[in-house]
């Protein structure tokens, strides 16, 4: 638990949390000599070259020699792991997962749990395996440690063991290259303490009593180098006692003192709570960081406060706002975030009175939805937001058939600023294309209408194999060369080298595209079916596929038209084998057609929603569920999240904007069918898992119709094209909350392009608040309410002085390269306007 996930760039398949190390005694710890939890534990007794009660686990591309070592720290036989050729994963001795050897635990307990080791590779951390009755499953990494040429123990608490859980196993995981030798595994129940008495909530708050402190860990992730120790005498602030924190090179994550789960203060929704410790820091970045609990466990709440560095003594002082409803309590501390030592000393957490929620009215709390005054000249299904700020809409035949016989097939530039159109003619019917922002910014569209039904009601259309970019700069549509296969309703998904995968849709004779397509941007040139691997899989129409942050694609369940994919409806495809592996967890996969679904911000989370859904063959109203998956997972698997306020509909558009929320809106319970259009919105906060109703966009839209975030941080929504052939051609805007709360953060100096791995600096006029994030966000490429490269990409971001400093992550699969947006949000959750930068 707490890990700050606003600024997590490292974490791949595990969360990674450090804990504090037990200081103990040369020789055998009490623990370990008392202990009888762990079976074997001194790993003595061998069959076959392997301790008893423990097995030689691990995953990933590496390669793993195991031998016993006389070399033990106790007794005469430890287990040693040689690990070679090291490119991913882990291997580790761990407790047999089996009644008899694994350790039984007791629900709402925690556990001490430990090891003895040498190791000759710094990648080493604890970890932990839970048992249910669904199995056993990877639970948490509870340390981490560094290499050590001596005998070392890791050690460290777990959270409180989740009701269901019965057993444990762990083990010392080692991640890279090198010789890991372990010996004499603990486990024994954490001590129980008894919190603070009075209005003050934090228990232990001079951090007097233990070493470590009791009741306090460090939680935190990254590659630092980390040194913990406790300080005394005249260092402390008041009283015997202090801690330290201290990171060395460092190029990501942050490491704080918090409490642990159990002794979290306990808070009210609707109150507010002052906050305060006292702090000295030799770093440039730190921050007083707030986590909140909840039903379904810890998150991320918020960060109150940057606070600079200082040599002496300093008070960081901070009230939070009104608590959310379902928060029962807080854990906080400050957060070192740059290379340095933080000391922090007389914690304190006090109830300072309830607040009165503002009415649920106004600009400043539900935002404002505006319907311009002018329309579109083209029946516009498709639109992009272009690197320059405009918006390209292109209609093709905009599903007219009259238009498609007459060959008059259009497009449009829109200036949202100047409210301006400049109509282009398109070369062939791009109604129902594909479409995609390029690493140069122009926009890539392949696909699209070749013939409508040849009966009326019919649906054999039929795909085009043709391809054209779009260029901003001269408003010019340049032909490519054909797809393999054409494709009406295909799927464009960018890569993180900036090559482009198309899949689905139907092809010329309309029958179901099955074929791969890989365009090369180098080349400008879709390849040829035979450099692509090929699953040969149909994957319907516009399938909502997202790039994961190790290449491959999760297919979330959401399409256009019928029922959904044979199977459990939800798959990850690897596009550089073919392969596809199926997803559990989704409810009602043949209700998804049309529904919403996005990759929650920021994109480092790795955490995908889908809500709501129909059935174009059914005469069933649209759901409201809403199903939540974490690609990051040992075994993703959607989980029931919470419902869509009010109706259930189908054609929902979604956005996410720079506050880091998802506005939802639009909508009907049946197919095409306006007299059942759901005029309703709300917000999705990943960060409180909950909904927010808000005002609805006063157009009804279903059908072709889709949304799009403006540099201004206004979202504009277009069109709408019910079964009875009418197009919509208003435009309707809204204006989030944030844009009328408070005077907005103003950035300046942005450099026109950055690199992977890079860090930048410009110019910011906080207005006298404080910046809690950076994010950029990817221009969107909306048709069909499906936006399959729609992200939100964190940056880790430290200010001083008025000049922000943020760090590009390395890996390209986060941020396929491109136009961004690049926003700040501050402490109000009030975001900049967004200026443009090129990810190269």
């Amino acid at each position: 638990m707490f890990v700050r996930i606003s600024q997590n760039l490292l974490r791949t398949l595990q969360l990674s949390v450090i804990i504090l190390a037990l200081t103990w005694q040369l020789g055998m710890p009490a623990a370990y000599a008392l202990n009888a939890s762990v079976q074997n534990a001194g790993l003595e007794q061998t069959t076959n070259n392997t301790p008893d009660c423990f097995s030689q686990s691990g995953y990933g591309a590496n390669i793993a020699n195991w031998s016993l070592t006389a070399a033990a720290h106790t007794g005469t036989v430890a287990q040693q792991l040689v690990v070679s050729n090291y490119t991913g994963g882990d291997r580790k001795l761990i407790i047999t997962e089996n009644a008899t050897c694994a350790p039984t635990v007791t629900a709402g307990s925690s556990y001490q749990l430990g090891a003895w080791y040498t190791s000759t590779a710094p990648k080493i951390s604890l970890t932990v395996f839970k048992h249910s009755a669904a199995g056993w499953a990877y639970w948490t990494d509870i340390a981490t440690a560094p290499a050590s040429a001596g005998w070392a123990q890791i050690s460290g608490t777990t959270p409180l063991v989740p009701n269901g859980t019965d057993q444990l196993s762990f083990g010392v995981s080692l991640a890279d290259n090198g010789t890991l030798v372990t010996d004499d595994y603990s486990l024994a129940p954490a001590p129980t303490v008894v919190p603070t008495a009075g209005n003050e909530l934090t228990y232990n708050q001079g951090l007097e009593t233990g070493t470590p402190p009791s009741g306090w860990f460090v939680a935190g992730w990254g590659d630092s180098v980390v040194t913990k120790s406790v300080v005394t005498g005249a260092a402390a602030h008041s009283g015997a006692q202090a801690y330290a924190i201290t990171i060395s090179g460092r190029t990501q994550g942050d490491y704080k003192l918090i409490p642990v789960d159990s002794l979290a203060p306990a808070v009210q929704p609707g109150s507010s709570y002052q906050l305060s410790a006292w702090y000295k820091s030799t770093s440039s970045a730190n921050s007083l960081t707030v986590f909140a609990h909840t039903a379904a466990g810890w998150e991320y709440y918020t960060d109150l406060q940057t606070l600079p560095p200082v040599d002496q003594w300093t008070q960081a002082i901070a009230t939070t706002k009104a608590i959310p409803a379902g928060v029962d309590a807080i854990a906080w501390g400050i957060s070192i975030a740059a290379n340095g030592t933080l000391v922090t000393d007389d914690y304190s957490t006090t109830r300072v009175g309830t607040i009165t929620p503002p009415a649920n009215s106004g600009p400043g709390v539900t935002g404002r939805w505006t319907v311009l005054t002018y329309a579109m000249p083209v029946r516009a299904a498709h639109a992009t937001l272009l690197k320059n700020g405009k918006v390209l809409l292109i209609a093709g035949s905009g599903n007219s058939v009259d238009n498609f016989t007459a060959n008059s097939f259009k497009a449009s530039v829109w200036d949202p600023i100047a409210g301006t159109f400049n109509t282009l003619n398109v070369p062939k019917d791009m109604f129902c294309s594909g479409h995609v922002v390029l690493p140069d910014g122009r926009v890539l569209i392949q696909g699209g209408t070749k013939a409508y039904p040849t009966t009326a009601g019919g649906g054999d259309y039929a795909g085009l194999r043709d391809s054209w970019i779009f260029n901003p700069d001269t408003n010019e549509f340049i032909t490519t060369n054909l797809a393999n296969e054409g494709h009406w309703y295909p799927t464009l998904i960018a890569h993180g080298n900036g090559d482009i995968t198309a899949l689905g849709g139907l092809k010329e004779d309309t029958k179901g595209a099955v074929n791969t397509e890989r365009f090369n941007t180098a080349t400008s040139q879709w390849l040829p079916t035979n450099q692509i691997p090929q699953s040969y899989s149909f994957w319907g129409l516009y399938p909502h596929m997202f790039l994961m942050q190790d290449g491959r694609m999760f297919y979330s369940g959401a399409h256009v038209f019928g029922n959904g994919l044979p199977g459990s409806g939800s798959a990850i495809f690897n596009p550089d084998t073919g392969s596809i592996g199926a997803i559990a967890g989704l409810r009602m996969k043949d209700m998804r057609d049309q529904a919403s679904s996005f990759l929650l911000p920021p994109a480092q989370d790795q955490k995908v929603l889908i809500t709501g859904g129909g059935n174009s063959n059914t005469l069933n109203p649209a759901i409201n569920l809403t199903d939540i998956i974490d690609l990051k997972a040992a075994t993703p698997t959607y989980k029931p999240g919470p419902d869509l306020p009010g109706m259930g509909k189908m054609y929902l558009n979604a956005a996410t904007l720079p506050d880091r929320t998802v506005l939802t809106m639009n909508g009907a319970q049946l197919n095409r069918n306006e007299s059942t259009n759901v005029l309703s919105a709300a917000s999705y906060d990943p960060a409180t898992n909950m909904w927010t109703t808000l005002p609805a966009d006063p157009v009804g839209r279903n059908y072709h119709s889709s949304s799009l975030l403006l540099p201004d941080g206004r979202v504009a929504v277009f069109g709408s094209n019910p079964g009875s052939g009418y197009f919509e051609l208003k435009i309707s805007v809204y204006e989030p909350s944030y844009l009328f709360r408070s005077a907005r953060p103003v950035i300046s100096n942005v450099p026109a392009a950055i690199t992977y791995g890079q860090n930048i600096a410009f110019n910011v006029n906080a207005n006298g608040k404080t910046i809690k994030w950076a994010q950029l966000i990817r221009p969107g490429s909306v048709t069909h309410q499906m936006d399959s490269n729609m992200r939100l990409v964190d940056l880790p971001i430290v200010v001083q002085n008025g000049v922000a400093t943020v760090s590009l992550p390395s890996n390209r699969n986060l941020l396929p390269p491109g136009p961004y947006m690049i926003t700040l949000t501050d402490s109000d959750n009030v975001p900049s306007s967004a200026l443009t930068i090129m990810v190269k």
